[in-house]
């Protein structure tokens, strides 16, 4: 059976999504268009690429100086150059104190110090970038290993050779329609990438931008080279996760509506599957959760991030919730409770429990699939719930 996937984000949970996939398409079941945010867009992008569900579990696998590559991503920010020193919010703020009884040619003298320090030193980068370009880490190792694996491995058997096209190149390449999700902080709005959208943007860099998680990563800027967005000048915009305002937007693939149908193309006849990851679904862990020591820094260990991030959610997942109830039947949930966002170091034990969880659930999945919505003496009428599925889609579209 042909299904149109949905893939949820979750960071280093995200692993679920290959066991899940692997049982997918174990059952015989295949693809048509692929969907995905965050840890999700990642998965969306290889199975485009024609990876396998073997392919995926390799990559899954591969290890960096001992550890799991994934932990790689967690990359130290590059000094910064003279001019990003120079036009910084930090430099600005030295600017803006004046102690009355130091020259003002001393202020500028420190002030330039500061920040050179704040901005160049090992030890001082990672916060620099944190206030400057609104994430604690680079991704540059991130970005470096997607080339890589656009280009690994056969395609149709041919070497693949994807690294450097754009989405409309991709998609006359694989004719496999792959959208991602991403959010606009300038123009307070949700992307979704795909090559009727963004033809111009890097595939690399749509699936850098949709895996951009706020305050841990570095936000994307536009290039002006990267063309429009659906004929929009957005250069200089910067642009972060799609979860910011939709980490499960299955409601795109339901929904016909002529705003939406503009951003997807026509609804398709094929059957829709989301794979939802689950954190009330608690997996036990084979590892302590805590340390006696640790001395690294996690932005997401911060009381204040948390507090911001709760907000956040609170805010922006009431939409993915009312469609998750209401299309509960077109959705698999997958259990990753008890594993973090960022925790990419995961032991072989804890990841290969993490894809197994994934594997059992869409197991229990396609043994007993809910009843479609109208057969459930809850649920709404098809028709009232195809109308959600049209509101909820045009909200989350709105500027």
């Amino acid at each position: 059976m042909k299904y149109d996937l949905v893939f949820e984000g979750g960071g280093a949970k995200g692993i679920v999504l290959v066991g899940a996939y692997e049982v997918f398409s174990a059952e015989g079941h295949t693809f048509g268009r692929l969907l995905g945010t965050s840890a999700g867009a990642i998965t969306a992008a290889l199975l485009a690429a024609g990876y396998s569900a073997k392919e995926l579990l390799d990559v899954l696998a591969e290890r960096e100086n001992g550890k799991p590559v994934f932990a790689g991503f967690m990359g130290e920010p590059a000094p910064f150059d003279k001019a990003a020193l120079e036009n910084s919010a930090i430099r600005a703020v030295f600017r803006n104190i004046d102690f009355a009884f130091i020259p003002k040619a001393v202020e500028d003298k420190l002030g330039d110090v500061l920040t050179n320090t704040l901005g160049t030193d090992k030890r001082f980068r990672n916060f620099f970038a944190f206030v400057e370009r609104g994430g604690w880490y680079s991704a540059d190792r991130f970005l470096k290993w997607m080339q890589d694996k656009l280009d690994t491995g056969q395609y149709q058997g041919q070497p693949r050779s994807f690294s450097k096209m754009t989405l409309a190149e991709f998609y006359a390449a694989t004719q496999t329609d792959l959208s991602l999700i991403a959010s606009d902080t300038h123009a307070n709005q949700l992307l979704v990438l795909n090559h009727r959208t963004a033809p111009k943007l890097p595939l690399v860099w749509a699936v850098r931008m949709s895996m951009s998680i706020p305050l841990v990563w570095n936000e994307v800027i536009w290039d002006g080279a990267w063309g429009t967005y659906q004929g929009r000048d957005v250069k200089d915009h910067a642009i972060v996760d799609g979860g910011i305002l939709s980490n499960f937007p299955i409601e795109l693939f339901i929904s016909d509506a002529p705003q939406v149908t503009r951003l997807m193309g026509p609804k398709q006849d094929n059957a829709i599957l989301g794979l939802l990851i689950d954190d009330t679904q608690m997996v036990q862990r084979t590892r302590p959760e805590l340390a006696l020591v640790n001395v690294d820094i996690d932005p997401y260990e911060l009381r204040t991030v948390q507090r911001i991030l709760r907000l956040v959610n609170t805010m922006t997942t009431a939409h993915d919730k009312m469609v998750i109830d209401e299309f509960r039947h077109l959705v698999a949930k997958l259990p990753a409770g008890g594993y973090g966002v960022t925790e990419f170091d995961l032991s072989d034990v804890d990841r290969n429990t993490l894809v197994e969880s994934g594997r059992q659930a869409m197991k229990r999945y396609f043994s007993n699939p809910p009843q479609p919505i109208g057969a459930q003496p809850e649920s709404a009428p098809a028709g009232q719930a195809s109308r959600i599925a049209d509101d909820i889609a045009t909200r989350i579209l709105e500027p």
